[in-house]
């Protein structure tokens, strides 16, 4: 099903824009044309040469159509903030084969088109090697080569109806989302503090399948699974690792059109942000998400399968070039730069500018397990102080604001956090593979802390190895001997680590806590008080559990905790926990911390959903949106059956605790991107001591 990203509001917002009905031509003031605003909207083209309209014929087009009521109306579907991809009314592509321009039925290269403007309005329309769209003598559509003039290479953009528009998920919500400051002054919506927008570039690329955004299209980004998982799902022998301790299963890969397999809640390798559905997400209130780019060396270097390189300051450099694109495709389809509504930012002003705009402020996070390339190895460090300065200023640069010192693996900064079940027997292989020793483990600094560790059998090593070949000599290195109940990780901040925290503070970086070692968060905790500096748990809870002291002390400091998602009840309960031990004074607030693309599961249905189910259509909790069940392709979602199978289920999510009695929980979810502002800001203030 052909679908327009707000039901058929692009098109009417776009002829408002220009003051145009039907047929209609574009004119500003002073007798000037105006150039007009085709993103996600409907023109028609007709020859300059000519004077007559472009149609379709048979499998071409040609410019001998007397009026635009008989030519073909082209629905001009952003692919950058450049080209467009021109759609007839029977969903065919203006595009080029074999030299001769034809209707094409897939987006492509050969489909997408660079327009250029005359400040007469006149445009010409040319692809990437230069080639332009002409008309020939006998009313032909034909390419001109490079540099060519002339009239017959120039149309006028006539307003059209009777579109085709482009394959889209509909956001499944129309209306106004809150802009501006409440009456005190402060900026109104929810963070999600921990969500990976480019998890499928993590792994070495092949093993999260699905992208955020694709400049051809919802039927690129989503409708090839086939091509990374195979076509039963077997090849998925991470997911399947992940999801039940074994390296083989299957499932079915049908995304984009009917999304038939996926998404579902506890997918974990399958893209969960298409952009539509965050762009849901912030309709309905969310404000300020932290773009977790993500790397691990070891789980990438023992993928069977892989598209770009294991070096994790490389693969976050290609995360951020991707975010960058997304904003700009954003952008796109709003019709401009800066139109669109995913920011960039990369200090705290931006940021609250942004939101009080009513867009998504968007911070840009590092998670990986060899921060700045400091792995070690056999207790070696694999870096120096100077690869640290060196590895901030990179960051700073790239416009990283926040950074996990540690994530799955010890690294030259000290010790991560434990973690149980089938994935913390799989990370601490991934331990052993990337510093030659599995986990060491010791009491814990507080009860109730650590975990109990598993392990595996020589033969269960052997069949992994046959599913990962390159993890093969860890069937020679069997697991240890671990006492029972919970333990934590022996090590603890090592001086490197103690180092990468005060320079991190000297530079006013976000330091998330999470994944540290229950040791190593001790002695930053310690640090941070000693210089009055915020922390960050952007997903509390997910590796290594906090003590009510340590939020304690994390809430003085004036940092931000996060809930993870659950089902409604379970989810506002989450945040009344979080909320017992804040401080007597302060600006306090709980974030949300979905660790969506991280491989970890979404909420599926509420047990009782049947009998006391959430009521569709429901309104944002802040503003002023309505929502539908949400549509992708043929499926239609409902948190009812689905649970939140992908993250523009999140608002439904919200809904279902604002119908069954969550909306003290909501309104402190709502204060957390003032929360995330006021904790940056503080961080900025912050001055280290000499």
């Amino acid at each position: 099903m052909r679908r327009l990203l707000t039901g058929g509001l692009a098109v009417v917002a776009a002829f408002a824009a220009l003051g145009l009905g039907s047929g209609g031509a574009a004119v500003a003031k002073k007798g000037k044309t105006s150039k007009p605003i085709l993103a996600n909207a409907c023109f028609a083209l007709q020859s300059v040469a000519t004077g007559r309209f472009v149609g379709s014929a048979g499998n071409g087009y040609r410019a001998d159509q007397p009026s635009e009521s008989t030519a073909a109306a082209f629905f001009w579907k952003p692919a950058t903030l450049r080209t467009y991809l021109p759609q007839d009314p029977d969903g065919l592509l203006l595009g080029v084969d074999g030299g001769q321009v034809r209707r094409l039925p897939m987006p492509g290269p050969a489909t997408e088109w660079a327009l250029g403007q005359r400040k007469d309005g006149r445009v010409s329309l040319g692809l990437a090697d230069g080639r332009q769209l002409g008309v020939s003598p006998s009313g032909e559509l034909v390419l001109l080569e490079d540099g060519a003039r002339g009239r017959a290479r120039l149309f006028a953009l006539v307003a059209s109806a009777g579109c085709t528009p482009f394959a889209e998920a509909d956001v499944g919500a129309i209306g106004s989302p809150f802009r501006g400051t409440d009456r005190n002054g402060d900026v109104v919506g929810f963070a999600d503090m921990h969500l990976h927008i480019t998890a499928n570039q993590r792994a070495g690329g092949a093993v999260i399948y699905g992208e955020p955004f694709d400049p051809y299209g919802i039927t690129e980004a989503l409708g090839h699974d086939a091509d990374v998982h195979g076509a039963d799902g077997s090849e998925d022998v991470t997911g399947n690792l992940l999801r039940t301790g074994l390296p083989f299963g299957t499932h079915d890969t049908h995304g984009w059109p009917t999304f038939a397999g996926w998404p579902v809640n506890d997918t974990i390798t399958h893209q969960q942000t298409y952009y539509v559905w965050l762009q849901r997400a912030w309709m309905a209130g969310e404000r300020l998400v932290v773009a977790q780019t993500i790397e691990d060396q070891p789980i990438c270097e023992i993928q069977p399968r892989k598209v770009h390189s294991c070096d994790e300051t490389e693969a976050v450099r290609e995360q951020v070039q991707t975010l960058r694109g997304l904003q700009d495709y954003v952008d796109a389809q709003a019709g401009g730069t800066g139109k669109g509504w995913f920011r960039l930012v990369y200090n705290p002003q931006q940021a609250r500018q942004a939101i009080e705009q009513g867009r998504l402020a968007v911070v840009i996070g590092i998670e990986s397990s060899n921060l700045f390339g400091c792995s070690e190895q056999m207790d070696q460090p694999e870096c120096t102080r100077k690869d640290i300065d060196r590895g901030i200023r990179n960051a700073r640069r790239l416009g990283v604001r926040s950074v996990f010192p540690m994530h799955w693996t010890d690294n030259a900064f000290g010790g991560s956090a434990l973690e149980g079940g089938a994935r913390g027997i799989f990370i601490n292989l991934l331990e052993a593979f990337q510093t030659g020793h599995y986990f060491r483990t010791g009491p814990c600094p507080e009860p109730g802390q650590g975990e109990e560790m598993g392990h595996l059998e020589p033969f269960e090593l052997a069949v992994l190895a046959s599913f990962f070949p390159a993890a093969a000599p860890l069937a020679q290195m069997p697991f240890p001997d671990y006492p029972p109940g919970r333990q934590c990780n022996a090590n603890g901040l090592t001086s490197l680590g103690a180092y990468l925290i005060e320079r991190l503070m000297a530079n006013h970086m976000l330091i998330e806590m999470d994944h540290m070692g229950e040791w190593a968060r001790e002695e930053v905790l310690r640090m941070a008080e000693r210089r009055h500096y915020p922390l960050v748990s952007s997903h509390t809870g997910t590796g290594g559990a906090w003590t009510p002291e340590q939020l304690k002390l994390l809430y003085r400091l004036g940092g931000l905790v996060s809930a993870t998602p659950d089902t409604a009840p379970d989810l506002a309960a989450k945040i009344e926990a979080l909320s017992q031990d804040q401080a007597e004074q302060g600006y306090f607030a709980v974030g949300l911390g979905t660790d969506t693309g991280g491989f970890s599961e979404l909420p599926g249905p509420r047990p009782d959903a049947a009998q006391m189910p959430l009521a569709y259509p429901f309104r944002s909790f802040r503003g002023n949106v309505a929502f539908q069940r949400e549509q992708s392709g043929g499926r239609t979602f409902d948190l009812n059956t689905d649970g939140v199978a992908h993250y523009g289920l999140i608002p439904d999510l919200l809904a279902d605790m604002q119908q069954h009695g969550g909306s003290p929980q909501l309104g402190s979810l709502f204060r957390s991107a003032e929360a995330y502002l006021r904790m940056w800001e503080l961080a900025y203030a912050r001055q280290p001591l000499a």
